[in-house]
């Protein structure tokens, strides 16, 4: 099992049950009402018995250690799925977005290198495909996101400025509705903003309404003009479900609230844990790989000593990593992998783009009872659901990178 995080927001969260493997039919905890919102008390008793738990089966795999460049990858950073099934697969390396048939032909590359019309900049990190096959990257590099109509071949955009916040998170829900959470920089000799802002927006980048104003994460921050680091300290965290549902939780407890269509919470989902201390040795392996990682990308050395006395780490692990929607309207909750367990080779691949959390997630039904878990397959970061189809990136042990598609089973 993979045992790796993110570099930035990253949760880690040690796995307190074994999964679904002793579970029964009956579910074990309880509901109950307070002023009108459901609470869900779950146990660490699955309802998935033996073998009921669900699964994966690969059905795709696109891409070439070696031979033709149109199924080569240097890093993916956004990959989605039209309406008709074309994936769309967003190079952060090349600077452009290749284009292959739902079957995995290759058709086209849309954009290029640069900061014109249509181009791409090294800070283009994300795809989503939402409405009428829009298709949206945002560009932090270029200030401003690419709005992309592939059948009429034309490329719009809006900007992004950071004076209204860094982007921490975007999404586009499976109706084609478009979130983002930005945070303000909150540089010296100005206002301190202590909430984030989670609000949906139009593709042309003016807000339709505030989702949340939840308290501001401190995982970074830029008080002295060099980035400080504070690791597990409490983010908030947020999915869009298959039909738009908002869920929202702090990561620092396991306590996840559902909202309604007015944006009151309706539904409050727990899990039961126990806080896991942050060792001294997970401290070292964190702090390590972000020196390398900084080396790598040409930071001077007087600059990592800074950075270095900028880091810091919470006492205790938050309590999962992150959220995302699952087939039907159910949940899934990425546990934590704890840094000392990685291995050395783990460590020494350690991508902070593709590792985030455990293999395994908790699953909850519609209703917020506990399933049991999934654990993805290995190697295997999902970035797109489509009906009972994970789309993502997949590595092979050179750290090649290929686009893979499973089906869920056992739905």
């Amino acid at each position: 099992m993979r045992k790796t995080f993110a570099w930035i927001g990253a949760v880690l969260f040690a796995a307190a049950c074994g999964g679904g493997a002793e579970g029964g039919a009956e579910w074990s905890g309880t509901v109950e009402d307070s002023a009108g919102v459901q609470i869900v008390r779950n146990s660490l008793q699955p309802i998935w018995g033996e073998g009921e738990a669900w699964g994966f089966e690969e059905v795709l795999s696109i891409g070439e250690a070696a031979g033709d460049p149109d199924y080569q990858f240097g890093q993916i950073a956004g990959l989605d799925v039209t309406s008709d099934g074309r994936i769309l697969v967003l190079d952060n390396q090349a600077q452009h977005v290749k284009v292959f048939s739902a079957d995995g032909v290759f058709e086209r590359t849309v954009g290029q290198a640069g900061s014109g019309p249509g181009e791409f900049g090294p800070g283009a990190a994300m795809l989503m495909v939402g409405a009428a096959d829009t298709v949206i990257v945002p560009d932090a590099g270029n200030q401003r996101v690419n709005v992309i109509l592939l059948g009429e071949g034309e490329s719009t955009s809006f900007p992004l400025s950071f004076e209204e916040g860094i982007p921490m998170r975007w999404q586009i829900s499976n109706s084609g509705i478009l979130a983002v959470q930005r945070r303000a920089l909150n540089l010296p000799n100005q206002d301190v903003v202590n909430t984030d802002l989670i609000a949906r927006q139009a593709y042309d980048g003016t807000i339709v309404d505030t989702l949340l104003t939840p308290p501001r994460g401190e995982t970074f921050s830029f008080g002295g003009g060099l980035p400080e680091f504070h690791f597990f300290a409490p983010e908030p965290m947020w999915t869009l479900l298959t039909d738009g549902t908002f869920v929202h939780a702090m990561n620092s407890d396991y306590r996840i609230n559902v909202t309604g269509p007015d944006g009151s919470v309706t539904r409050v989902i727990t899990m039961p844990g126990e806080p896991i201390p942050v060792s001294e040795r997970d401290k070292e392996i964190i702090t390590e790989m972000i020196m390398g990682l900084m080396a790598e990308q040409g930071v001077p050395p007087q600059a990592l000593d800074g950075i270095r006395q900028g880091i810091s780490y919470e006492e205790v692990f938050p309590a999962f990593t992150q959220m995302r929607n699952g087939p039907g309207q159910s949940l899934w909750v990425q546990r934590i992998g704890i840094p000392s367990d990685m291995t050395e080779d783990e460590q020494e691949n350690w991508n902070p783009l593709l590792d985030q959390g455990s293999d395994d997630w908790d699953v909850f039904d519609a209703d917020g009872r506990f399933m049991g878990f999934v654990t993805m397959p290995e190697r295997f970061t999902p970035f797109s659901l489509k009906g009972d189809r994970f789309y993502g990136v997949w590595r092979d042990e050179f750290e090649v990178q290929y686009v893979k598609v499973y089906r869920i089973t056992g739905l």
